[in-house]
């Protein structure tokens, strides 16, 4: 796959963010008749009183979050990776193999 690169480049920072879900489960033992009402007021009860601690990651939960590209306003950076413009778009590379790349050309 050939790139077309354009000799004029810049860099910018991608920031991703995703949501993730943390979750905290207890066996209860209620009355067999508990209304709707008392359980949803147990339910409110214990989530203001269980502590924090006590939740534990959900790994089946990943939601993305906001992600947007800026321009990099980092002196000196360098990039961890390089999108090259390819005949089918954007191909992304290691930058570390780019540069190799390009010394061995």
């Amino acid at each position: 796959m050939a790139s077309m690169k354009s000799h004029a480049t810049k860099l910018v920072e991608v920031r991703l963010s995703a949501l993730t879900r943390v979750e905290y489960t207890e066996i209860v033992e209620v009355p067999a008749d508990i209304t709707d009402y008392e359980l949803e007021a147990l339910v409110d009860g214990r989530y203001d009183n269980v502590d924090g601690g006590a939740f534990y990651d959900d790994p089946e939960y990943w939601e993305r979050g906001t992600c947007h590209a800026v321009d990099c306003e980092t002196p000196d950076a360098k990039p961890s990776v390089i999108a090259l413009r390819t005949e089918d778009g954007l191909q992304v590379v290691s930058a570390d193999e780019e540069r190799e790349h390009e010394d061995h050309s």
